[in-house]
């Protein structure tokens, strides 16, 4: 008896850890070092139930080092707050320059 009631618990711990695990916010680290004109793609989403963050997800091009990987960027990260600022920037401009 007390053989199961250990099992269960035991599974009962594992399906906890397993729901834990899933309800965690996609952006919790840092990126990798990406340059402006690698990025084909800058997505920002909103706020999910589970995560109190926004998320902001880059597309890179195929031709570059990454080849048309998506990465996660943590949204309070500093660096991801000045990425974003001098991609928007230089995304104008290369528009300007296209027209």
């Amino acid at each position: 008896m007390r053989l199961l009631a250990a099992a269960l618990l035991l599974l009962l711990l594992a399906l906890c850890a397993s729901r834990v695990d899933g309800s965690k916010c996609k952006c919790s680290r840092k990126g990798p070092k990406i340059r402006y004109s690698d990025v084909k793609k800058l997505e920002m989403k909103p706020k999910y139930p589970h995560c109190e963050e926004k998320m902001v997800i880059i597309t890179t091009k195929s031709m570059s080092r990454y080849r048309g990987q998506e990465h996660c960027l943590h949204p309070k990260l500093q660096s991801t707050k000045r990425f974003i600022k001098w991609y928007n920037a230089w995304n104008e401009k290369r528009r300007v320059y296209e027209e």
